[in-house]
């Protein structure tokens, strides 16, 4: 006898939709940033500036908290946007010349903040509890200027003469960004989660040294502007935990 349309039987514990069209999902958490380009030359016009030949720098890794928000308007792909709060790391110059060579001084900090928009595609099953996901899309990375330290402006005074507080302006920047990560639910019908995921953002920035100089023929400062190209390039690796629902 055929089974009623009526009437339909459901498996004891069986799971409801997990990741489906209309599903929101918010995560908040911790990232650990770290330049994919840690140390590297900085490419300064070497005729212009010879002193500045030589001259490296170092970027250290630094601590900070993300907030992402994502709506799946289809199975498996969801449209997602984040938020990288403010980093700062270290800048170390290295490669110096004399009377500092050998040292390594601390010239100042770099304070970056980032947001993004990524298209995730979820692989497995709407039903799974643990999902897997990986994504592409932009990044767009603000800097905030650097304030060269102390030692950083002696050192600027000793081999040109430099006067005054000398700094690096980092310009903002747009580029490409991607990234794998995993949410895992709670149990199957818990709307709450834990969620990791490592990010990589193409960000090359452009940078400027500027310092003042005495005038050699007129009693006038002048300032010089040293621009390099530096990839910051940073992996971001983050955890937290997040929450679902349905619109």
């Amino acid at each position: 006898m055929a089974e009623s349309d009526e009437y339909r039987y459901t498996l004891p514990g069986s799971s409801t939709a997990v990741y489906s069209a209309g599903t929101v999902m918010v995560r908040l958490g911790g990232s650990y940033l770290e330049a994919d380009d840690q140390k590297g030359k900085w490419r300064f016009d070497r005729v212009r500036y010879p002193f500045l030949d030589g001259l490296r720098y170092k970027i250290s890794t630094a601590n900070t908290w993300n907030f992402t928000a994502g709506f799946m308007p289809m199975d498996h792909f969801a449209v997602e946007v984040g938020y990288i709060g403010k980093s700062t790391h270290d800048l170390d110059f290295q490669g110096l010349q004399s009377p500092f060579a050998g040292r390594k001084i601390r010239a100042g900090d770099i304070e970056r903040r980032s947001g993004t928009i990524m298209f995730n595609w979820f692989p497995v099953c709407t039903e799974s509890w643990v999902q897997p996901y990986v994504g592409v899309g932009f990044n767009y990375t603000d800097f905030d200027d650097v304030k060269l330290g102390r030692v950083a402006n002696e050192y600027l005074a000793v081999v040109s003469d430099g006067i005054g507080e000398a700094k690096v302006f980092l310009d903002d920047t747009w580029g490409w960004a991607a990234q794998v990560g995993l949410d895992v639910m709670f149990g199957p019908e818990n709307d709450w989660f834990f969620n990791a995921a490592i990010q990589y953002q193409d960000v090359e920035v452009t940078a400027d040294l500027h310092f003042a100089v005495p005038g050699v023929i007129i009693p006038k400062t002048f300032v010089h502007a040293a621009r390099t190209r530096v990839e910051f390039d940073p992996w971001i690796y983050s955890i937290g935990f997040g929450y679902k629902f349905r619109l």
